[in-house]
């Protein structure tokens, strides 16, 4: 089975995703039913992973890919590693997008969903879900996410549903869930409460106004100035509050003002809530429409007033010319009428704390209006007192985690929309009795007319707060629950923390007493190459199917152009800049590998489209090129001559060498894998399959390749099979595609060449291969290593001089060497002819001293060594000197002011110890090479 020239993944990455789904390659040891389907695997220890269910509106974007590859790359490597790996995938429901995007499509049909009724409308969602509902699962198999796609879960499945229903009454027997008027945050466009978490407030506020008022005093001895940013909610003003030791204004306490514009007498009451410092002293309370003022409203018996209906358009309660208005339309009429009335005594430009819906930006309201809460703190409480079983990372989120749930709030948890769980509550209509149960009471049944259901729903985090476990099948004991319950490792993003993490380890801990994972991992936020949150708005994101898949420019502007947003002709501009046109995809491993080689301890991964092309096609081009050249020497052996070999007998320090390099680094990524630091990761598997495998050891066996001395040659491609194929087992948690392919072509090529000895492997898929153990290293082992880092270093100089001069690889340069330890002496005595090869020279001789050197050479200086490398041939000596003349010029201007700079005492005494570290560092490193230069100038003029 030949290897083609040119890897091509449009050819490689379909058939094999095939090939795993059709063996049951990501199956458990159970099958969903319960039923035991790997005796062996039964018995191992579990890893599980529940996916961050992705909205069933969503559609794959970076952000995801990445979360998606690190689940997807630890459920590999757990599943490899002997364990019995679950990753279950899933939808949320996504209450308010979902209904946001059905109605969006019925109101182009000219449909108002209203009208349609609650049911027909429910099952319009339903329709449009079962057609477009659920791409971004397809899109994350297109990436290979080797979930067990037999268990795929929706938040509103039957038994999920049941769950939700079954917490709710729970919590509401325990007198955690309540009922109540209070003031909440309202989006006016998808009308309905949200929780704090919903709402985001931009840091240092937005542009706004602080509008200063003349209250009358009914009595018309004068009047009271009030300060407010939201001059269109005084109509629903109660009183004026001051604060009780405010000496300006305890005269007023007591008497009563008339609300502008509207002509209603108000009290005037003291609250120590009133800040003295703050606009004039006096504020106005408008119960409905504040959370504190509600506050203020309940201590003083004061009677709210709403003046908004749902879409924040002003009601019946206002005077007649401002009814019907938009709040914002409501605020300027009632900014002139000030005028004109001269009410308004100034008007005050400033930054305004402003909150906004996360869903539809809109401004939100503050409404007083009946709703369902959650009492968090005990929950918290109980939760906070197992918090030292939870490992989050990086540890830095666990603060911000920890300070949320220390000054949490309770969680309004109805939603005013009709998609999603509704409310398992019945009011009756006469007697206000409310029944809340799992299914409908049998009260309700009985008499149906005089029950109403609840017509709010649940918030969609309710749901998703049970995910590890309704995913299981809890509240029942079934057999997923038992065995996969808790699951290990959440991945997730910093933004719902709160919304979700904090919410599962509450539910978990209430329900199961156990938390819900033992390993919480924060991945970085992608950002686009200028360091910019990726956007759909900005225009500035990298759609990962078309990184995959490619597409033209015109499949990207299309959508954008049906859409029209505001800022189209911007977006197409950053399309035309950031996609060239007829972009050719690279596939989901060269996709995968990108993103987790920029994965950093830093929480921001910055990438560009380029970087897909220049670290993850690269890297699989030249691991492909290497299986390429390695099953070339594969097809070759089949013809010659069968001979038993004992590859044992014949190693050579190279073959010892490339084995603990891998050693070390199976070491390393274990490591990494299991503390989920993936900072150095693709760096390390970089450095290996590159720089050690390809551009090292194969170029160190290319001698015994050849050779017709068959125990050499079979050895080397012995070694070279056992060792590329462990380094497939080891990247392919990373690029699952092109692994699994060289290795279904790979394995049968030495097979049928004999060159496997006892190291043959004996799975017949690497998604099913073990991962390579942990093995610790021999001295011997170690004596290699540090031969070769001599090796390395000494023909890698030896190279960097030859680029320098612009010496071709074909001109031999005549070397010594001044051995130094007794390593560089054991490498000279027994590579010598290999450091000559692979350095381009004629000779290497070796010298006892220094003052052997041979005359018109160039010293090489390390630790273990002094090397003298002959290019006086190809030197100008007076060029060279004025060159390195110039060099040496420029190090000084550099290090003259860091020197002056450290020797300050001043700069030393009171920068920052890791400012100074690195300042030092900076003149070291600037010193040494001048130093260098110093002395290769001394050897140059010494030529003449």
């Amino acid at each position: 089975m030949s290897i083609e020239p040119k890897y091509d993944f449009q050819a490689v990455e379909g058939k094999i995703y095939d090939l795993w789904t059709k063996n049951g390659c990501f199956h458990t040891s159970l099958s969903p039913s319960g039923q035991v389907l790997d005796g062996p695997r039964a018995k191992a220890p579990t890893h599980t992973i529940v996916i961050p269910p992705p909205n069933v509106t969503g559609r794959l974007h970076m952000g995801h890919a990445l979360n998606n590859t690190i689940q997807d790359m630890l459920t590999r490597y757990k599943r490899m590693d002997g364990y019995d790996a679950l990753w279950i995938p899933g939808m949320d429901h996504a209450g308010i997008a979902t209904q946001t995007v059905v109605k969006k499509m019925l109101d182009a049909d000219g449909v108002d969903y209203r009208e349609m009724g609650r049911e027909q409308f429910i099952d319009k969602v339903w329709e449009w879900k079962d057609k477009f509902g659920g791409i971004i699962l397809k899109q994350l198999e297109r990436i290979g996410a080797s979930c067990d796609w037999e268990r795929t879960r929706f938040t509103m499945d039957d038994s999920l549903s049941e769950a939700v229903n079954y917490c709710f009454k729970k919590l509401y027997d325990e007198g955690l869930v309540y009922r109540g008027k209070r003031i909440v945050n309202w989006c006016p466009v998808d009308r309905t409460a949200l929780s704090d978490d919903e709402v985001e407030t931009k840091e240092g506020g937005e542009k706004g106004f602080l509008w200063h008022i003349n209250y009358p005093l009914s009595d018309g001895s004068g009047h009271l100035t009030v300060a407010t940013t939201r001059p269109e909610t005084l109509f629903g003003d109660v009183a004026v509050a001051v604060h009780p030791e405010d000496e300006r204004f305890k005269k007023y306490i007591g008497k009563t003002v008339t609300v502008p514009l509207q002509g209603r007498e108000i009290p005037v009451i003291a609250d120590d809530y009133v800040d003295k410092e703050f606009g004039t002293g006096c504020l106005k309370i408008t119960p409905a429409h504040d959370a504190n003022d509600f506050e203020v409203g309940q201590r003083h018996n004061l009677e709210p007033i709403n003046v908004m209906n749902e879409d924040a358009t002003m009601n019946e309660v206002v005077p007649k010319e401002y009814q019907g208005l938009d709040r914002f339309k409501c605020r300027t009429k009632a900014v002139d009428a000030l005028k004109e009335q001269e009410l308004l005594v100034l008007e005050e430009e400033r930054m305004t704390p402003l909150g906004r819906s996360y869903r539809s930006k809109a401004v939100i309201e503050y409404r007083l209006s009946d709703q369902w809460f959650v009492k968090m703190k005990p929950l918290a409480e109980k939760t906070l007192a197992k918090h030292s079983e939870l490992n989050i990372l990086p540890a830095r989120w666990d603060k911000v985690y920890l300070d949320w749930m220390t000054n949490i709030r309770d969680w309004c948890v109805s939603r005013q929309i009709w998609w999603g769980h509704r409310i398992p509550a019945w009011y009756h209509k006469e007697t206000g009795e409310i029944l809340v149960d799992v299914e409908t009471p049998q009260a309700v049944k009985d008499n149906p007319d005089q029950w109403e259901q609840e017509s709010d729903v649940l918030d969609t985090w309710f749901s998703s707060a049970l995910w590890p476990m309704s995913t299981l099948g809890w509240p029942k004991q079934s057999k997923d629950f038992e065995r996969y319950f808790p699951t290990q490792t959440l991945v997730t993003g910093k933004d719902i923390i709160f919304f979700w993490v904090a919410r599962m380890n509450m539910m978990s801990v209430h329900f199961t007493g156990q938390l819900p994972y033992k390993n919480v991992f924060i991945n970085p936020i992608v950002l686009d190459e200028k360091g910019e949150t990726m956007s759909k708005s900005k225009g500035n994101g990298i759609d990962p199917m078309v990184v995959v898949e490619g597409a033209s420019l015109e499949d990207l502007k299309g959508p954008v152009q049906e859409a029209r947003p505001s800022n189209m002709k911007e977006i197409i501009k950053r399309i035309e800049k950031n996609y060239p046109e007829g972009y050719e995809g690279v596939g989901a491993d060269a996709l995968r590998y990108t993103l987790l080689y920029l994965c950093s301890g830093g929480q921001q991964l910055r990438i560009s489209l380029n970087s897909f092309h220049d670290l993850g096609r690269r890297f699989l081009t030249k691991l492909w090129n290497a299986a390429r050249f390695l099953s070339l020497g594969f097809e070759n052996e089949k013809s010659k001559p069968q001979s038993d070999v004992d590859f044992s007998k014949h190693l050579r320090d190279e073959d010892i060498w490339i084995q603990t390099r891998f050693k070390e680094t199976a070491k390393d990524i274990r490591q990494m894998m299991d503390t989920n630091d993936l900072n150095q990761l693709g760096e390390t598997l970089y450095r290996f399959v590159w720089n050690d495998f390809c551009d090292w050891y194969i170029e160190l066996c290319k001698v015994r390749l050849n050779s017709d001395n068959d125990a050499e040659r079979k050895t080397a491609l012995h070694q070279l099979a056992v060792v590329f194929t462990n380094t497939l087992k080891l990247l392919h948690p990373i690029v699952p595609y092109i692994s699994e392919e060289l290795w279904q072509k790979l394995i049968p090529l030495v097979d049928e060449a004999k060159l496997w000895g006892q190291a043959k492997p004996s799975a017949t898929y690497l998604v099913q291969a073990d991962y390579p153990k942990v093995e610790s290293l021999s001295d011997n082992e170690k004596n290699v290593l540090d031969r070769f880092a001599t090796l390395q270093n000494l023909i890698g100089q030896f190279r960097s001089l030859r680029k320098t001069y612009q010496i071709k690889d074909g001109e031999k340069l005549v070397a010594a060497i001044l051995p130094l330890s007794e390593s560089a002496t054991s490498l000279v005595s027994t590579s010598n002819d290999m450091i000559c090869r692979l350095a381009g020279l004629s000779s290497l001789q070796v010298v006892q001293s220094k003052e052997q050197k041979p005359a018109k050479t160039v010293t090489l200086v390390d630790q273990t060594f002094e090397a003298y490398l002959d290019v006086s041939a190809f030197v100008d000596v007076q060029k060279e000197t004025e060159r390195l003349k110039k060099e040496i010029e420029k190090l000084d201007k550099q290090i003259l002011p860091l020197n002056k700079r450290l020797q300050n005492p001043n700069f030393v005494n009171n920068a920052k110890p890791e400012i100074v570290s690195e300042q030092k560092a900076q003149l070291s490193a600037l010193q040494d090479k001048s130093d260098k230069l110093n002395q290769l100038m001394t050897e140059v003029k010494s030529w003449n």
